[in-house]
This record gives structure tokens, sequence and C-alpha cells, in this order.
């Protein structure tokens, strides 16, 4: 079932979480430089939580799914084909997509575990998955963490270690390929744009590229 309360957190706070992509230049550029590492550009591509399609429309996902109609009607003015939707029920066919991305979004979902086997359903085979997270053993995770009680988004969310993504992802039927991570400086905000590593257990955001088994 749907969660009506996260969901009119965002149908709500539309405007507020797409002005946070310009306030915020420097932490948006280098989670983009993070995910450009791992997106192959062929499609068609999916993002699952596409929001107002600041990420799709830079990683040319053709096709963006959220269950905000508010989110969905600015994605859609950057041309992204926007479908009304949740991602434990995707409303597409088997093998339709060569890549699918997730980009934080898995944090807000009711059943990650789900999302992801739907996911590895509608994964063209041979294609790739992309996850983005806020690792929570961070620094940035915990400062995430401790501000989630004033923030309009952050409340509602459940954040994941690395490794407990990658177990989600095994469970589920996939195995990462690659890790790339950013957000090496310190919280609250970023002075520079920074160039993604491809390390493990050091940066706040992780983005992981993985195939179905």
């Amino acid at each position: 079932m749907i969660n009506k309360g996260k969901v009119e957190i965002f149908d709500k706070n539309w405007e507020h979480y797409d002005q946070w992509f310009k306030k915020h230049k420097e932490i948006y550029l280098s989670e983009l430089k993070a995910l450009q590492k791992l997106v192959p550009h062929t499609g068609p591509g999916l993002e699952i939580g596409v929001g107002t399609g600041r990420f799709a429309e830079q990683l040319a996902a053709e096709f963006g799914l959220d269950p905000s109609l508010n989110m969905l009607k600015v994605a859609q003015k950057r041309k992204i084909k926007v479908v009304q939707g949740i991602g434990e029920s995707l409303p597409f066919k088997n093998e339709a997509f060569n890549f699918i991305l997730i980009v934080v979004t898995i944090c807000f979902v009711n059943n990650p575990f789900k999302v992801l086997k739907e996911a590895f359903r509608v994964l063209a085979k041979g294609g790739f998955l992309i996850l983005g997270i806020i690792d929570r053993n961070s620094p940035w995770g915990k400062y995430y963490a401790g501000k989630a009680s004033q923030s309009k988004y952050y409340k509602a969310a459940h954040f994941f270690s690395s490794k407990q993504i990658i177990s989600l992802l095994a469970s589920a039927g996939g195995e990462v390929k690659q890790v790339y991570q950013t957000l090496l400086q310190p919280p609250p905000d970023l002075k520079q744009v920074e160039e993604p590593k491809s390390i493990f257990g050091q940066g706040g955001f992780v983005v992981l590229k993985a195939v179905k088994k």
C-alpha cells in the first residue's frame, strides 16, 4: 500500500524540494558526477522515484515513476515520460529497460526489498541497476539522521549503510559490480564540487552499479 503521509510530504513541498538543488548546487553536482560514472547512455532508462526529474534529465532516463503528481508535473516539463505509481508494483513489462536509477528513494519506500525485486524484473538482461544512497554510517548520514525531526523530508526516511544495501541487493537477485563515492567533505554543505572516487566506506553519497544474477 502507498503511505499517503510520505506522498503528501513531497506533494505539498514540491517547489521547496526542487529549489534545494539550486541552493545546494555543489552537493547536487557532486552526486550527479558520481552517478554519471556508472549510468550507461543506452536507453531506454527508468528512474524509480523520479521526483522533479533533476537526475533523470541529466542522466538520459527517458521514463520516470513517482507517486507524487505534483512532482511528476515538474518532471514532465523536463521532457521525462512520467508514470504515477510506486516502486513496489511497477506498471511495466518484464525486461523493459536497459538501466534503472534509484537515487536516495530507497530510504523512503515502504518495502525496499520488493522495490529492488521489481526493478530487477523490469531490467533487461545485461542491463544495470544504479542505486544512490546516503550511507547511514557516514558523517552525512549521521547529520541527516540528526536533523530528521526538523526536516520536511528526512523525518520519513530510513537510512541504510552500504553493507546493508549490498546485502539487500543480493537478496533481491543482484550483484554489485562497481562502487563510486562522493561527499567526502564534512556536512552541512560543500565548498566545491567533488570528483567521485572509486572507494568504499568513506563518502557520504554512495553509488552502486548492480546486475541481475
